[in-house]
């Protein structure tokens, strides 16, 4: 299978958000908080779920289309004229940081490499404009984007509780130069 990564053209933008970002997972990041007098503990336990659990994509398409309003770039995955995947970044020079903020790939094209490459090039990207630094967001429900992150060399580096409705966003990071 050949997979052409570019940039999107508009032509492409209603096919991104058929792309469907549920996932199944097997396991979850549980947050745990301590706190004691001047102290405030927090852990992260992988924990395994007694049976699969489906989990939606946090974003709706309207809150996706308000996300492209403000990105810098939005790349597709195209296999032979089918977008088969999506990958958006929004520049924070501020922060020397390319933040992704939607990572989607259709699920009969997973586990094919194409996230990875996609990823590639948000990297190859990010160091085109001189930021040293992506980062990628994921549901503490999400296992599958939690292990595609970390085995791909990014880092944990935070969590909010309250990033999306009713459910923990943890953050990772890769330095890209």
């Amino acid at each position: 299978m050949s997979v052409t990564i570019r940039f999107a053209r508009n032509e492409d933008l209603e096919a991104c958000l058929q792309l469907s970002g549920m996932c199944t997972s097997d396991y979850i990041w549980q947050l745990t908080q301590r706190e004691h007098k001047d102290q405030i503990g927090i852990s992260l336990s992988e924990i395994r779920l007694p049976r699969p659990m489906l989990v939606e994509y946090p974003r709706s398409p309207e809150a996706i289309i308000e996300i492209w309003k403000s990105m810098s770039v939005l790349l597709v995955a195209d296999v032979q004229g089918t977008i088969c995947g999506f990958l958006d970044l929004h520049a924070e020079p501020w922060h020397d940081i390319a933040a992704i903020k939607n990572l989607v790939v259709g699920e009969p094209y997973r586990r094919r490499g194409i996230g990875s490459k996609l990823l590639s090039a948000a990297s190859q990207w990010t160091r085109a404009q001189r930021l040293g630094v992506v980062m990628a967001e994921a549901q503490s429900q999400n296992w599958p984007a939690i292990r595609f992150f970390r085995k791909r060399g990014f880092a944990f580096c935070g969590f909010n509780d309250r990033y999306y409705e009713n459910q923990i966003a943890v953050f990772f990071t890769q330095r890209v130069t």
